[in-house]
């Protein structure tokens, strides 16, 4: 990365620090930060959700525990267009990354390297499905040549320190998986008992130094083949063979986020660490969207409503539920806002916004709408209102569907027409830049 310079305001979870510190005191004050994200999770596919035969006591605690955001959203109906939104806060299509398989281009800024200008440590564990690296079901340099980067896209040129990942979904038994670079042979057990067992002996050892970090970890549960062990699958056998399945991968993604807030106590940093649980888009089949409309593929709410929590006590000391709309766009914003970062390179504009007021109590609207693009379809989420195809509408949680107000509101449907347009043209100029068939390719930020 291009030398960089560093404006950082060391806070102490939101709270400037009195009177002079030293360098190890300092780096004691930064939250740690953990991004979880499953594979094909529905917004109904939790206990705290209501789902009528699924078990999820970690995460319904987890829920009870920090922040349940009733309206998450992901950027984009599948995955990893939704991936990218999580690193950079920018609308997957503004960088050409439209469906699953398209790459995160190099040029684009991630979380893991403005972490990295605050002094800490990244590591990305689980599937990647942004580049980058072999064996990728759907290949990879899709969306953009890999001839467009010089490098390729994995997690080691992403601004990840310590990487353990595949190109794409996995189950038990699967052999691509690779650390930092180099093949690995697969593990025996459930994907998600693995998959945490490596990310905590790496937080663990962050975690002795006293360094701060940045762990992102994705599970390639549930989505299918849905492989399930026998045990996590018996006591769903009632409901037949691939509900069993589908039920058992989820509770071996419970079981790993309840150790993983288990084991942050024992380290003693569970107070320190911002940790944030969500999906990458709507339920595929056997999965539930909690009654919500569409699923896996489409521009709903069904589609890209998922379950999202944020636990983090310090910050945190009393549980609340939460209406106010917030997406996979906001993890970047949010950490650059906590930590005083700004990333030189950075490309504008961020379609994420920092949720630190929400988080405090003091946001009870979004100030800005949330774009999510599918191709040439986007649905604009503002607050009460969501624009789509140029209709305005209200959506009624009691009905689960959308109800036409097209007629009713013009004041609104004109504002997010307006917005809509500038946002439209913003992409386009952010889009001119991977023009990969021009003679002149875009600086690389590496």
């Amino acid at each position: 990365m291009k030398r960089t310079t560093l404006y950082c305001l060391i806070t102490l979870l939101g709270w400037a620090l009195p009177g002079p510190v030293n360098a190890a005191a300092a780096e004691q004050a930064k939250p740690n930060i953990i991004l979880c994200l499953t594979d094909d999770q529905g917004f109904g596919d939790t206990g705290y959700n209501g789902h009528p035969e699924l078990n999820t006591p970690e995460l319904d605690q987890m829920a009870a525990a920090g922040i349940r955001f009733d309206r998450f959203y992901s950027a984009h109906p599948m995955c990893s267009p939704t991936r990218a939104s999580c690193l950079t806060g920018r609308s997957p299509t503004r960088y050409v990354c439209m469906t699953w398989g398209h790459d995160l281009p190099l040029r684009e800024v991630t979380i893991a390297e403005a972490v990295r200008l605050a002094g800490y440590t990244t590591g990305h564990f689980g599937k990647w499905h942004l580049g980058g690296i072999e064996h990728a079901a759907g290949g990879t340099g899709r969306g953009l040549p890999e001839s467009f980067d010089p490098k390729p896209r994995h997690p080691g040129n992403q601004g990840f320190d310590e990487w353990f990942s595949a190109g794409n979904n996995y189950a038990i038994g699967y052999e691509s998986l690779y650390h930092n670079g180099e093949q690995v042979p697969p593990r025996p057990g459930d994907t998600s008992d693995v998959l945490m067992a490596v990310a905590l002996e790496w937080i663990g050892k962050q975690a002795a130094a006293k360094k701060p970090f940045l762990a992102v970890i994705w599970f390639p549960s549930p989505h299918a083949p849905h492989v399930a062990t026998p045990e996590d699958a018996a006591p769903y056998a009632k409901f037949g063979k691939a509900k069993a399945n589908y039920y058992g991968v989820l509770t071996g993604v419970d079981r790993a986020m309840g150790r993983l807030r288990m084991e942050l106590r024992s380290m003693k940093i569970a107070d320190n660490t911002m940790l944030w649980f969500c999906s990458d888009n709507g339920a595929a089949s056997p999965g539930s969207t909690g009654g919500l409309p569409g699923g896996k593929k489409f521009l709903t709410e069904g589609g890209t409503r998922v379950p999202g929590i944020l636990e983090w006590p310090a910050r945190i000391p009393k549980p609340f539920v939460t209406a106010v709309p917030a997406c996979t766009m906001d993890f970047y914003p949010t950490t650059l806002e906590l930590l005083g970062v700004k990333a030189p390179d950075q490309i504008e504009p961020l379609d994420g916004l920092n949720l630190l007021p929400l988080i405090d109590g003091k946001m009870a609207k979004r100030p800005q709408p949330i774009p999510l693009v599918d191709g040439g379809k986007t649905r604009i989420i503002d607050n009460e209102f969501t624009l789509q195809n140029g209709r305005l509408f209200r959506f009624t949680d009691g009905g689960r569907k959308d109800v036409d107000v097209t007629d009713q509101e013009p004041e609104a449907l004109k504002r997010l027409t307006e917005w809509e347009k500038e946002f439209r043209a913003s992409v386009k100029k952010n889009q001119a830049a991977y023009n990969f068939k021009a003679a002149k390719k875009p600086a690389v930020k590496k």
